[in-house]
């Protein structure tokens, strides 16, 4: 599997037999500057399949269909990524409904959110 692996280390990926379709997203992880905050980035998803097919990467959480291919063994997708939380993504094999792989884009912080609501008192 991609899950961590450089752009190097998928070149290889891609000219070494595989059984079944992998899935792979750069990068990883989000940081964001406080905990709670949206984080922003541009991923990159990259899969390829054993076999011609058609594929799509979808959403874990919500199973919204990100992007499609047809008749295809690879494809690439740049997308901005723009969550609070991390997200789940899978690979699908449109025809029979079978889930090759899932990633996971991490969110992380800087600062995680430690201070105390105070209220003031007027007494």
């Amino acid at each position: 599997m991609f899950t961590n692996t450089s752009f190097a280390d998928t070149e290889k990926l891609v000219n070494s037999p595989f059984t079944v379709p992998e899935l792979a997203i750069f990068p990883e992880k989000c940081v964001a500057l406080r905990q709670g905050k949206h984080c922003y980035t541009k991923i990159k998803f990259q899969w390829h399949a054993p076999i011609r097919g058609d594929y799509c990467i979808r959403t874990v959480s919500d199973q919204k269909l990100i992007r499609c291919w047809y008749n295809s063994t690879f494809g690439e997708l740049e997308s901005e990524f723009n969550s609070p939380d991390a997200k789940r993504y899978e690979l699908i094999e449109i025809g029979s409904g079978q889930v090759s792989n899932q990633v996971e884009m991490k969110v992380n912080w800087v600062y995680t959110n430690k201070r105390k609501k105070r209220r003031w008192r007027l007494f």
